[in-house]
């Protein structure tokens, strides 16, 4: 097996590679594949709490994001607090049931 990195590609991108074997008597015939780049991550344009247990994450998407789902995981280190999960393909999140004065990690 050999393997090759391609670098240099855009971000959620569908690219199609074909590969032919050869040598110094000809062709060995081709193969073709297709992939597609992983998305980049969104930034995290704001965060502000509404209330003392709701929190307002504001996502600023990437370049070439039509169609993704992102997902806002929410957690905390204090031992009994499970971590919050939001998954959606909006910008802003809703964040309810929080804690009260407890620090928590977007």
């Amino acid at each position: 097996i050999t393997t090759t990195t391609l670098s240099g590609l855009t971000a959620n991108t569908q690219y199609t590679v074909r590969v032919v074997a050869f040598n110094e008597l000809g062709d060995g015939g081709e193969v073709t594949g297709t992939g597609r780049t992983r998305p980049q991550a969104p930034s995290i344009s704001s965060l502000s709490a509404s209330s003392s247990t709701q929190l307002i994450i504001t996502l600023t998407a990437p370049a070439r994001s039509s169609s993704l789902t992102y997902e806002c995981i929410i957690s905390t280190t204090m031992s009994g607090l499970s971590p919050k999960t939001v998954t959606d393909t909006v910008l802003q999140h809703t964040v309810d049931g929080l804690s009260p004065y407890v620090n928590y990690t977007v």
